[in-house]
């Protein structure tokens, strides 16, 4: 048996739209075994709503990583325990996919290299920001040129914690592309453009009061607003409760607000988002998730 373990993951961080993922402390296990026939199980998140057939994104994606390496995949058993919420901007479908290929490529005895696994889960996935973090953990930065992928990691400082607020409905990541713009104004690309340069150099040099900082957005985060009642208002109340920053998980609708490692300011920054979502009659529940460094790993 083949037991994998993989990290939920934040993606965009504001300025990054479809560049820079984070890899998140908080755990999807897919376990995958050679059997007699085909089965499939799900608990946890999705359990009784998820496909148990070949529709199952994790056992799609492990056929394809058989596919990918010239063979066909055998009867096996598949074992979904899901902790990722689901659609609600924490990479669930990534973190599905990344484990149905990685256990795959470990059966089949690792044919397919890490870009290999990472141009496959960027094609299952359509957009590399979720599945460049859930493979190799950190800070990603993904880019495409000529139709090929470019992906640099940054390991993550150990004294970043993230506060998540996370509602009980959930966003379609295609409604909150559909929603977005076409064109955007020229002031608003500069804008974003020196926000990013300046994050990803702020947790290169383990400046975590400048990472929070550039958290901010002009190019899709307002928009995706509307589809979140009081998200603007959660921003605000979280960093006026002590928060380095605070931004979109993803396409939502979850809220991430970063902190330094303190209990007292989590729980301040915690009670901050949830009354301001409350304010708006939306209830969540909270999550306090240090940032994984590892990515998918066997378990």
């Amino acid at each position: 048996m083949v037991r994998v373990r993989v990290p939920a993951s934040t993606a965009n961080l504001g300025c990054g739209y479809d560049t820079f993922g984070m890899a998140l402390g908080y755990y999807n296990i897919v376990a995958v075994e050679p059997a007699a026939g085909f089965s499939c199980t799900v608990r946890g998140e999705g359990e009784g709503r998820l496909p148990l057939n070949e529709r199952n994104l994790t056992v799609r994606a492990a056929a394809a990583a058989y596919e990918a390496a010239g063979e066909s995949m055998p009867p096996l058993a598949f074992c979904c325990e899901n902790h990722i919420p689901l659609s609600r901007g924490m990479g669930s479908s990534s973190a599905a996919i990344v484990g149905g290929i990685y256990a795959a490529n470990v059966l089949m005895g690792e044919p397919l290299s890490a870009d290999e696994l990472l141009a496959l889960a960027t094609r299952l996935e359509g957009h590399p920001d979720n599945v460049a973090p859930a493979l190799r953990g950190g800070f990603t930065v993904v880019a495409q040129e000529a139709g090929q992928l470019f992906c640099r990691r940054l390991p993550v400082p150990d004294g970043l914690r993230g506060v998540l607020a996370v509602p009980g409905f959930p966003v379609s990541t295609k409604k909150a592309r559909a929603i977005l713009p076409r064109q955007v104004e020229l002031a608003d690309a500069v804008f974003n453009l020196s926000h990013a340069a300046a994050l990803a150099l702020a947790l290169a040099q383990g400046d975590l009061a400048g990472f929070g900082a550039m958290l901010n957005d002009r190019l899709h985060q307002p928009y995706r607003f509307q589809l979140i009642p009081g998200a603007a208002d959660v921003v605000e109340a979280a960093i006026a409760a002590g928060a380095l920053g605070c931004t979109l998980s993803g396409s939502g609708s979850t809220m991430i607000s970063f902190s330094e490692d303190d209990d007292m300011l989590r729980d301040n920054i915690a009670a901050a988002m949830r009354e301001a979502f409350q304010e708006h009659g939306v209830e969540c529940r909270i999550l306090f998730l240090k940032m994984d460094n590892r990515g998918v790993c066997l378990f």
